[in-house]
This record gives structure tokens, sequence and C-alpha cells, in this order.
């Protein structure tokens, strides 16, 4: 994260959040590494939604593969709206989920019919997941730009292959991941990392604009991206 001289309202809430997961969680894992190495990936993402909540006015979010639920009860804490998270296992306290209710449920976007398809978001986070996803991001992201209201955004943040490096253990070029079909077992792990021009092509693709791009701090690793639909 910044510098203490640097911290911004959004920082000390997502600072604030954060001691309130390791309290009502305390997962060794949340407390050993993920903490800290979370807002490293995803910095510019709590900024972008303060700046953008008195235009849109959220009445409802979702954090699709929402993890320990950071950026989830940020969503709740700063906005007040209704919180909606999913992951395909489950990784955030019954605890966190009821003291913040929070509408939790177990999903793999990429294959299971979506929970609640009578709903739209007026913001979608999906921060770290896209270099997991086992199949082609293009039907997933199809799925998530309509699941935004008319003025919803969506804020993403993945990993620039250009800095960490291609993932070649299974897929030499993005176009040749397979749509999502099911029958297939899920691989847990970095499936594909994209540099910024499959980004963007992925993105036309699915019908998403880009409003912002920036690269997380220190280290410029990862891309963070408002999108919202074309």
């Amino acid at each position: 994260m910044n510098n203490k001289e640097e911290i911004k309202p959004w920082w000390t809430l997502i600072c604030e959040v954060q001691d309130e997961v390791s309290q009502l969680d305390g997962h060794p894992y949340y407390l050993a590494e993920y903490r800290d190495a979370e807002g490293k990936r995803w910095e510019h993402i709590p900024k972008w939604i303060y700046e953008d909540m008195e235009a849109i006015k959220p009445e409802r979010c979702l954090d699709i593969g929402c993890a320990y639920g950071t950026l989830a009860v940020y969503l709740k804490k700063l906005i007040g709206c209704e919180v909606y998270c999913t992951d395909y296992l489950k990784y955030i306290s019954d605890a966190l989920i009821q003291d913040r209710e929070l509408i939790f449920t177990i999903n793999n976007i990429e294959l299971d019919p979506f929970p609640w398809p009578e709903l739209k978001f007026d913001m979608i986070t999906f921060t770290e997941v896209m270099e997991h996803l086992n199949f082609h991001p293009v039907p997933t992201l199809i799925k998530m730009r309509d699941l935004l209201s008319d003025n919803g955004r969506l804020y993403l943040s993945t990993p620039d292959s250009s800095v960490v490096g291609r993932v070649t253990k299974y897929y030499g070029n993005y176009n040749d991941i397979p749509y999502p079909q099911k029958g297939l077992p899920v691989i847990d792990a970095h499936i594909y990392v994209y540099d910024k021009d499959e980004l963007r092509d992925i993105l036309q693709k699915a019908g998403l604009k880009v409003v912002r791009l920036d690269y997380a701090s220190p280290y410029k690793e990862h891309f963070n991206l408002t999108l919202e639909k074309l």
C-alpha cells in the first residue's frame, strides 16, 4: 500500500476493513500473506469506487471472487447498499457475512447459472480472478456485462504478463482456451495471464469499454481497470 503520508480516506477505510476481516476471520493465510498482498494488486479500485459512488448512487453491488471479503465489506461500509458476493469456494467467514449483512453464495461464474438472475448491479468488483478462469474469458465477461445496470461499472484487476511472465503450462495463446463447458475438471491455478493488447481485445469482444486503466504499485505488475458497457 501507499506510504503513510499518502494515505487517503479510501485507504483508511480499507485498513479498517482489513482489521475487521482479521478479527472476525483470523484465517492464518489471510493474516500471514493475503492481507498485505491484496491491496498491492487492486490499489486503485477502492479510490475509483469512492470517486464514482456519488454519480452512480449504488443501490446494489456485487463482488465476484470475493475471497476473504475485504472489498465486499468496503462496499458495504462505504456505500451502505445491498452487497452480494460469490466465490467458487468459501473463504469468507460466516461471522463476517452475518456481521456486515452480506449476501453470499458459492457460485462458479464460468459454469453455474447466476444465483440472482433477476438482479442488476451498479458496481461489480472482479479482482484477481481473470487469470484463474479455466475457460475463454469472453463468455464470462459478457455474463458480467449483462449484470450491470445501465450506468453500472465493473472494476477489474489482473496481472500483466509482460511484467510477471506467461503461464505456458496450459495454453500458448488465449485463443486456444476452450469456451465454458461442463464436465472438465476445475483447476485452481493461474491458467493464462494476459498482456495489454490481449486484454483490450477481450474486453472489446465482451462489449466492455475501458474508462480507466492504471497499474497497481509498487511493482506495476497488475492492471486495474474501470469498465462500462459499450
